[in-house]
């Protein structure tokens, strides 16, 4: 017979871990690193519940900031209409579509496009 206990907590000697020996060679692995714009991309591509004129649907959550910004500008919040013509500016990069007319109104007098 043996001279120890065996229970809970205390398994036979014979199944114990060996010295020297790895019960996990290869490890963990290392952690996949992903691309902080595939991140952004991924988040704002996934889509969220709202309720549009009554009815309860789901968008892009980047449709639904660019309709928040849209939202702000014609409120007259030149910060949002500044952003979406930004976006707008960026998006037509590439791809001559005309000239940008903007007019907004309730400007600073200051400020120049």
């Amino acid at each position: 017979m043996s001279d120890y206990d065996v229970g809970y907590g205390k398994p036979p000697k014979e199944t114990r871990f060996k010295k020297g020996v790895c019960p996990n060679p290869k490890g963990r692995g290392k952690k996949s690193a992903q691309d902080r714009g595939a991140v952004v991309e991924q988040l704002l591509n996934s889509s969220a519940g709202i309720v549009d004129r009554g009815k309860r649907t789901r968008k892009s959550r980047i449709e639904l900031s660019i309709r928040n910004y849209a939202y702000s500008a014609s409120r007259g919040d030149v910060a949002s209409a500044a952003l979406l013509l930004k976006v707008l500016k960026h998006l037509k990069k590439g791809n001559d579509l005309g000239p940008d007319i903007v007019v907004i109104e309730n400007a600073l007098p200051d400020i120049q496009w």
